[in-house]
């Protein structure tokens, strides 16, 4: 009887986690913009050459990392040159070395860990980025234009 009760809560739990993960995914593609980028402006306010103050309008690109079957995942899998990207590590699906993301082209290196899971940075260049960890057992790719 211990048995099926404890298989049982395993189950609960299961759906719980996978109910979560289908929900955030949900959230992740409602929230985002007709390009398939989400981005997050801000004002920033800025001196000119004048004195005048003026504001400047600044553009953040969210997108999420995840591992599935070996490979990481990037979503949205296109993002803009130049707008900084703010990468959200899914720490459910990163395990072991893929936890330690490399984009070598970018001069990305960063261990993600809870509390720790956003990767930052800007592309400066368009095409092909490829993205690994620092073992090379887990790759993947992502395309700038």
């Amino acid at each position: 009887m211990d048995k099926i009760v404890r298989n049982v809560i395993i189950f609960a739990a299961l759906i719980i986690v996978i109910a979560a993960t289908f929900t955030i995914f949900i959230i992740s593609k409602r929230d985002s913009s007709v390009n398939g980028v989400n981005s997050v402006t801000s004002q920033v306010a800025t001196t000119d050459a004048s004195g005048a103050n003026t504001a400047v309008t600044k553009a953040v690109q969210d997108a999420t990392l995840s591992v599935v079957g070996g490979n990481y995942i990037i979503t949205p899998s296109t993002l803009k040159k130049g707008i900084p990207v703010r990468m959200t590590a899914d720490l459910a699906s990163l395990k072991g070395c893929s936890r330690s993301v490399v984009i070598a082209s970018l001069g990305v290196s960063k261990y993600v860990q809870p509390g720790d899971n956003i990767i930052t940075f800007t592309p400066t260049q368009t095409g092909n980025i490829r993205i690994a960890c620092s073992m090379n057992m887990y790759t993947g790719s992502f395309n700038v234009e």
